[in-house]
């Protein structure tokens, strides 16, 4: 924390620290090794001598840091897994539980089970939590960007190039996106790397791989630069993802760099895009390919506008405050004077 490489969700947590840390919080952050402090305290819960211990072993070492760590707290809000808290679950400190995943149905009602009051939920989407048995307690704060890091580019370049950004997975659809663009006529640009998840490399060797060539570049490794690059030279960013993802924060990144967004019709994207005004919502490959010449319909100022107004840390920030003064009308969540 901040992360290195990517991490869409330590770059939210980053974002919410700083925000908090503006406002005269003193935020007490506990996280993995090589994390920063925030001005008001770090705990490192990855303590390497336990690295080859038993889960339960972790589990107890765990206990003991939340304890020290939230003892002079008057709010925890947890990013993480929920069975990790019991200390916690034994007292009456609020806890604001931040799911960034996919929500199984049981993670709410675990929490439930272990005392009546104090906890507290919030989701990344109403897609996200709308199956949960417990969606009426959840509340719903979109994930954020930094606008002010990524770069407002105007116009696209010149000869143009479609870009998919992201973990390369079916389930992410990357080998739609390059069906999109070899139908289309405009060369794709594939950013990022195949993971450990099963399949994964053989997907990556079978689907993706044969198609690289003079119209399908792919470019494993990026920093945050070379991704503003990306980012803002595109023509349009494809998202044909195949799940039911709970957000996807590359779509307001894309949306930040005035890139419009060309994406499959599942779970979060009819919440995030506005359909016609910051990019499309697709239901097939033919749908994708009409929509990337109609692309010059969209206002990549319109785009940028959006990613200001929605998606900012400062819209983030105004939901963060709204959502602690309903936890707690006491000093423990309020605004410093």
């Amino acid at each position: 924390m901040p992360p290195v490489g990517y991490g869409g969700i330590e770059r939210n947590v980053d974002l919410m620290c700083r925000g908090l840390a503006k406002q005269g919080h003193r935020v007490h952050l506990m996280a993995g090794p090589g994390s920063k402090d925030y001005g008001g305290g770090l705990t490192i819960h990855r303590a390497p001598s336990l690295a080859y211990c038993s889960r339960a072993c972790r589990k107890i070492w765990f206990q003991f840091l939340v304890a020290r760590a939230a003892a002079g707290m008057d709010l925890v809000i947890n990013h993480g897994r929920v069975d990790y808290l019991e200390i916690l679950y034994k007292t009456k400190k609020p806890l604001i539980h931040w799911f960034h995943n996919p929500l199984t149905g049981r993670e709410a009602s675990y929490i439930l089970s272990r005392r009546k009051r104090g906890d507290y939920f919030v989701g990344i989407s109403r897609s996200q939590t709308s199956d949960d048995p417990e969606a009426a307690r959840f509340n719903v704060v979109y994930n954020a960007v930094d606008t002010e890091a990524i770069h407002f580019s105007p116009a696209s370049e010149n000869p143009p190039y479609l870009l998919s950004l992201g973990r390369i997975t079916r389930n992410k659809g990357t080998h739609l996106a390059i069906e999109a663009a070899r139908q289309a006529g405009i060369k794709l640009v594939i950013g990022g790397n195949f993971t450990k998840e099963a399949g994964s490399a053989e997907y990556f060797e079978t689907e993706v791989k044969p198609r690289l060539g003079p119209g399908c570049e792919w470019v494993s490794q990026f920093d945050d630069e070379q991704r503003n690059r990306l980012l803002g030279g595109a023509t349009a960013m494809l998202f044909p993802t195949q799940w039911k993802e709970p957000f996807g924060a590359v779509i307001i990144e894309s949306l930040a760099a005035g890139t419009p967004v060309i994406a499959w019709r599942i779970a979060a994207t009819p919440e995030i895009l506005k359909n016609g005004k910051t990019g499309f919502l697709c239901d097939s490959v033919s749908e994708m390919v009409e929509a990337i010449h109609r692309i010059k319909e969209i206002s990549r100022s319109e785009c940028r506008a959006s990613a200001e107004e929605r998606f900012s840390e400062t819209a983030f920030m105004r939901q963060v405050d709204e959502l602690l003064d309903s936890v707690a009308p006491s000093k423990a969540c309020r605004r410093p004077a």
